[in-house]
This record gives structure tokens, C-alpha cells and sequence, in this order.
């Protein structure tokens, strides 16, 4: 029982890291393809259709929360500061949960699933509205004068 929950533990952090490195490996491998040279489509919805997806800006923004820079990592993606509390909250909250001898869950409570979604959605929405409607480009990657 209680290897059980050690393991559903470790499980839980192993992935946690995989997935920063999957994302640190992608985006030094995109960064020294394009400083080669190579043509890189890094995302189709922002490369070949000129719009912004939900997520574009947001490896530059967490990049900018490392160097401790909001007011960039904002103008490049605000979902990215509101879904992090959120994401660190849960992470938290599920430390929390092991230290105290309960059993760790990898579900998400639907409701905060929902909420980033809509969250995303919005933000998609909004931007690219913005963008086409008024001409206001915050990130600079289509409208390179402002």
C-alpha cells in the first residue's frame, strides 16, 4: 500500500520532468536550427496561416518569468500568468496530499480543466481580433513596427 502510493508519487514527478526537458530539448534544437539556418515550422497557425494560436508567445513568456520580467512575459502571453498559479497551485496541493499520508490522484478537478480552456479560447479569440480588427500586436510578430 504504501509502495503503491510512493510510486504514484515519483510517477507523478518523473513525468513533471519529462516534459521540461521535452520542452527545454525542443526549444534549444529550434534555436540552433533556425540560428543555422534551417527553415523551422515551429507552429502552422502562426507560420503558414498568420494567426495566433492559444499558446503562441508562451515559451517566450516563461522565458521571461526566468528572468523575472512580467511586464514581457504579459505583453507576450497573459494565459501563461494566470495558468501557472493555477498549474502550481494543483502541483502544491498534491505534495501536500503525499506528505500527509493520502494517496496521490492524477486528475485534474474538471472544473479547472474547463476554466484553462476557456481561458486559452478566450485568449485566442482576443488576440487575434486585435490583431485584424484594430492592428494591435503586442508580441510584434506580424506587425514588426510596433
Amino acid at each position: 500500500m504504501e509502495t503503491d502510493r510512493r510510486r504514484s508519487f515519483w510517477v507523478f514527478h518523473l513525468i513533471v520532468l519529462a516534459l521540461a526537458g521535452l520542452f527545454c530539448g525542443f526549444f534549444f534544437l529550434f534555436s540552433f536550427l533556425r540560428r543555422a539556418g534551417v527553415p523551422v515550422v515551429t507552429c502552422p497557425l502562426h507560420d503558414l496561416l498568420h494567426v495566433y494560436c492559444p499558446f503562441c508567445g508562451g515559451s517566450r513568456a516563461i522565458l521571461s518569468l526566468l528572468r523575472l520580467d512580467f511586464a514581457t512575459a504579459f505583453r507576450l502571453n497573459p494565459a501563461v500568468l494566470v495558468s501557472l498559479p493555477v498549474l502550481l497551485f494543483y502541483y502544491v496541493r498534491a505534495v501536500v496530499v503525499f506528505i500527509r499520508g493520502g494517496f496521490f490522484s492524477f486528475r485534474v478537478p474538471r472544473g479547472w480543466t474547463f476554466a484553462l480552456l476557456g481561458l486559452f479560447a478566450a485568449f485566442f479569440l482576443l488576440r487575434n481580433i486585435l490583431l485584424f480588427a484594430f492592428g494591435f500586436d503586442p508580441a510584434g510578430d506580424f506587425l514588426p513596427g510596433q
